[in-house]
């Protein structure tokens, strides 16, 4: 059956794992704020336990935890299958959560957020590649970008209801509460949905290779060798990582501009742009020049965030939130697009996995980065004007076409 059918099976399987991102991202990514707060302010009815750089700091370790297994992404799901990879990451999802509502002392911290590790790496994007890529070839930029959408839905969504419970009930009943709802859930949509592919639809849905040689990629090393992998990791791994960094201290940055609600605003905007993007984009991505979409969506972010700190106006401000987040939407499911487009179809799982796991990296010091210069300046300027030249940077190098060694420069 061909993908472009509603009753094609591969469709499913994107259901799966929006919801996969969904819980993922949610409570992985954008739910760390509300740990946080929890965990060393006393919000939300505990008193305060843990020290604000004891949990930057576990978050960091999670991340960098969560980038090893990514590497092995690939080796994983061919081993366990796809739907037990995703099984076990639902249930380490809600390990993880239980153990955070229970922390008492900076080593039941560090356990909790080492068990979010796998949670995160077996749930989110490495995942999602590895597990939709043998689906699809002509609809990929569609399935993944309709996948993805479900981590800005579960920010939207997961944050709130979290605050909104932990008011109400506590934040350590609110965290096992909703644990004991959402893993049997997530679990169930897994077993149902995730399959591995006919050998058919395998082959019908390879990707395709327009450049690289198959020599070139025959294991990580040899791809870690490449220029032309390069071309692809490491201007993507610069933007997200200014993404990650900005989005994090976003708030912040904006709060003497806008005040808490204004910022709240903006935080809202991005996400909401960032979540409609990866739809809107992801109909028409499929026939576009990827590498010259990342570039024009990575200068709308540099033109955004030089408004943001050139003028001081709400007004601005807001539009220019919901332009980076706009770029935030696509940018997340290009690796593996470009890597489909330009790479042999028998290295696209590991190199997705690999990618992703390098991205990651960037992910954990993102943040961080920009915190260490905004303390060592007193405000966010210079963090802001490092985060528009690291996007320059990564502007240049996306531009780059690099001629492989059996094969002509990728399109």
């Amino acid at each position: 059956m061909i993908e472009g059918s509603v009753r094609y099976r591969g469709w499913s399987v994107v259901v799966a794992c929006f919801a996969m991102t969904f819980f993922g991202f949610g409570f992985g990514f954008y739910g760390h704020s509300v740990y946080l707060a929890a965990l060393t302010i006393g919000e939300f009815g505990n008193p305060p336990r843990i020290t604000v750089g004891a949990v930057s700091t576990a978050v960091t370790v999670s991340y960098l935890a969560a980038a090893v297994i990514m590497v092995f992404t690939s080796d994983l799901i061919a081993r366990l299958g796809p739907r037990l990879f995703a099984a076990i990451g639902a249930a380490m999802l809600g390990v993880s959560l239980y153990l955070i509502a229970d922390i008492r002392s900076v080593s039941d911290l560090f356990l909790a957020y080492l068990a979010m590790a796998p949670a995160f790496a077996m749930l989110t994007n490495a995942a999602v590649a590895n597990i939709l890529g043998p689906w699809f070839n002509q609809k990929r930029g569609l399935a993944m970008s309709l996948a993805l959408t479900g981590g800005g839905v579960g920010g939207l969504t997961i944050v709130p209801l979290l605050v909104w419970l932990s008011g109400t009930l506590t934040f350590s009943i609110a965290l096992n509460v909703v644990a004991t709802i959402t893993t049997p859930f997530l679990l169930l949509l897994i077993v149902v949905l995730v399959r591995q592919p006919l050998s058919e639809n395998a082959k019908l849905s390879k990707p395709r290779a327009d450049a690289a040689s198959t020599a070139e990629y025959t294991t990580r090393r040899s791809a870690l060798a490449s220029i032309h992998y390069w071309t692809i990791a490491a201007p993507l791994t610069l933007a997200i990582t200014v993404q990650v960094g900005f989005v994090v201290h976003q708030v912040s940055f904006l709060h003497p501009m806008l005040g808490r609600e204004g910022a709240s605003v903006a935080v809202f905007l991005t996400a909401l742009m960032a979540a409609t993007s990866r739809i809107v984009v992801g109909f028409v991505i499929d026939r576009l020049d990827q590498r010259h979409v990342a570039a024009l969506l990575l200068a709308a972010q540099v033109c955004a965030l030089f408004a943001m700190l050139k003028y001081a106006s709400p007004s601005i401000a807001l539009v220019a939130s919901a332009v980076f987040g706009f770029a935030v939407g696509v940018m997340i499911t290009l690796p593996a697009l470009i890597i489909q487009r330009e790479c042999p179809p028998s290295a696209f799982g590991m190199l997705s996995g690999l990618t992703l796991a390098i991205i990651q990296v960037g992910n954990a010091f993102g943040p961080s980065i920009v915190g260490w210069l905004r303390d060592a300046t007193g405000n966010y300027t210079a963090s802001i004007i490092a985060c528009m030249a690291l996007e320059i940077v990564a502007i240049a190098m996306i531009l780059i076409r690099v001629r492989s060694s059996s094969g002509p420069a990728p399109r």
